[in-house]
């Protein structure tokens, strides 16, 4: 028995779950990340230079699966089910506890540690199918939350978000009415959580002890959108969590997020790739006044010499999209990543091959010296690059001058996950994703990195396109939910509100620790933001050198120094922070859990 699931099985199933590009969260990058794993299946330390992306045999590592270090505890885990209202709010508007219906939210629970006495800890998925995830996060040697839920002798708890997975009171697809999307919002989830935790107990494992909040610390652990509600949990519902671990999370609710690229820039020049920046941004802004003028030959050629014959027909935004695709990968990898990496894709520009030996260019790169027109070529030669956008976006371009593909880069949504995802982001966040879909056959990974609405990031930092606008992200929200009304579906996310209730950059719960990488395009929308507004408050965190989204979370494969660090911080406050623990008396669920408002200090 193997110490996770079975890595193809784990792979497969990702390739079902995928959600987006440029993220939150990450859910399959991140995942295989944390597990010290490629985004193609390979061990990060191994050279992943010749990935097949059709054959699973590919993704067969015999080191990884047949360690005995890696093998299981002796219990077992399995899904169980918690009934749930669909509205948690009906009380507060005189409605039955089931007047819109019920629904079974899924959880697992580890308990092999458990002394009583010691918290709960809740890792919660966020915006994803949470199977793939579940035993990784409760079984396996490398896993943090396992690590911390064992070093209090905790009990451990994957969570799974309503309208994820098999969490969902409807079925979700191509095909499910915009009105079914009602109660998917962030208020409801977290209410979920709180009429879970308030009816919790292991008694039928022979665990005696009471296990509700009010007589058990619960401890909120969660990264990237999971890390916003492990802090809205902790400032709405105080009383049913105790702390909570807020890792790289964008509390910050934005439409325009063009500053998401700033970090990726940055980064890239501090780790030694400022000449493929120059050249990127060289090629950008080439393509751009290409797609700006009125040859239509030339626009059609420049189409066709990225992707192949048949990806003329695609409009300038969805070609734009088809681009970004190269950063797929930073937010979990940094460079890394393998083929799907930015180092390979740099190392790809920057080498000339023309002549008897490779020549690497300067601190400049190329396009000055032999011109932008050589580098946009270079661009479109890369090996990987139309595999790449065709699993990231669920098409078939042929990467072929000569043979006509189906590619198709404006198509809807179908996978169920990103449907769900994209009611949310449209609605509340200003989260958006590039069109990543789930792959056409069970042989294809793909990823799923939700994201900001992230148009160009105009100025002397662009590494986008101007086509990925934010009339073009509106379009998205549009093309997925064409007849949604209004009174739900807003014609721009109504960030506003959203800020207004959750309380954004403001945000400072008592007993939460917050983290971030120095790199991470998403500490934009943290509290320990360099563009945050001033006179906040001070923040109890840490900001991760040299690292990107949720490092912290990882302890193998690509990782950095200062993510022992944040975990060591963490572990030590929550010692501190348990010390004032107090049993309370339990007092009645107030009508509509509706919590608190945000930005009032909690007194224990």
């Amino acid at each position: 028995m193997r110490s996770w699931t079975h890595l193809p099985t784990v792979l497969l199933s990702l390739a079902h779950h995928a959600n987006a590009i440029n993220s939150a969260f990450a859910h399959s990058f991140a995942l295989l990340a944390d597990m010290g794993l490629n985004p193609d299946g390979t061990p990060i330390s191994s050279d992943s230079s010749s990935p097949s992306f059709s054959d699973f045999d590919s993704f067969s590592i015999s080191s990884v699966q047949d360690d005995a270090s890696h093998r299981p505890p002796p219990e077992t885990i399995v899904p169980e089910y918690v009934k749930l209202p669909v509205d948690n709010f009906a009380a507060s508007k005189n409605q039955a506890f089931d007047w819109h219906g019920t629904f079974w939210n899924r959880f697992w629970v580890s308990s092999r540690a458990y002394k009583p006495g010691a918290p709960v800890f809740l890792y919660d998925v966020g915006e994803s199918d949470a199977s793939t995830n579940a035993l990784y996060r409760l079984q396996d040697e490398t896993s943090f939350f396992r690590q911390i839920v064992e070093q209090y002798h905790g009990i451990g708890i994957v969570w799974e978000h309503r309208f994820y997975g098999n969490s969902s009171p409807t079925l979700v697809d191509i095909n499910t009415p915009a009105e079914d999307f009602r109660f998917l919002n962030t208020e409801q989830s977290l209410a979920d959580i709180k009429r879970f935790a308030d009816q919790f107990h292991r008694r039928d494992q022979g665990i005696n002890h009471t296990l509700t909040p009010d007589v058990t610390p619960w401890v909120f652990v969660g990264g990237s959108y999971p890390g916003m509600r492990a802090a809205f949990m902790r400032d709405k519902y105080p009383d049913t969590i105790f702390a909570a671990f807020a890792s790289s999370a964008p509390v910050q609710a934005a439409i325009d997020q063009s500053f998401y690229f700033e970090p990726m820039w940055r980064g890239l020049n501090a780790y030694g790739f400022g000449n493929c920046t120059r050249d990127v941004q060289a090629a950008v802004r080439f393509i751009d006044r290409m797609l700006d003028s009125n040859n239509k030959t030339a626009i059609q050629q420049l189409k066709v010499l990225f992707l192949g014959k048949g990806a003329e027909k695609n409009s300038h935004a969805t070609f734009a999209d088809a681009l970004t695709t190269i950063f797929a990968a930073w937010m979990s990898y940094g460079v890394e990543g393998g083929v799907q990496g930015l180092r390979r894709f740099c190392d790809w520009i920057e080498t000339d091959t023309d002549g008897n030996k490779p020549v690497v260019a300067g601190a400049d790169g190329w396009n000055k010296k032999k011109g932008v027109q050589w580098v946009v070529e270079r661009w479109a030669s890369y090996p990987w690059f139309v595999g790449n956008v065709n699993k990231y976006m669920e098409t078939e371009c042929s990467g072929r001058d000569n043979i006509v593909g189906n590619c198709d880069l404006n198509k809807k949504f179908t996978e169920p996950n990103i449907i769900s995802w994209t009611w949310q982001y449209c609605t509340q966040w200003g989260m958006l994703s590039f069109s990543l879909l789930h792959p056409q056959n069970d042989k294809q990974l793909t990823m799923m990195i939700s994201g900001f609405f992230q148009s160009a990031n105009l100025g002397p930092h662009q590494l986008v396109s101007k086509y990925n606008s934010l009339a073009h992200w509106k379009e998205i929200c549009d093309r997925q939910f064409p007849s949604a009304p209004r009174d739900i579906f807003p014609a721009w996310p109504d960030v506003s509100r959203t800020n207004r209730y959750f309380g954004g950059w403001s945000i400072r719960p008592s007993n939460t620790y917050w983290s971030n990488g120095e790199f991470d395009p998403w500490r934009t929308l943290t509290p320990a933001s360099i563009e945050a507004r001033r006179g906040v408050g001070e923040l109890f965190g840490y900001v991760i050198p040299d690292a990107q989204h949720c490092y912290d979370f990882r302890t193998t494969g690509t990782t950095a120094k200062g993510g022992e660090v944040s975990r060591n911080l963490f572990a030590g406050a929550l010692g501190e922070w348990l010390k004032c623990w107090r049993p309370k008396k339990k007092p009645p669920v107030p009508p509509g859990l509706g919590g608190r408002p945000p930005g009032r200090p909690w007194k224990g």
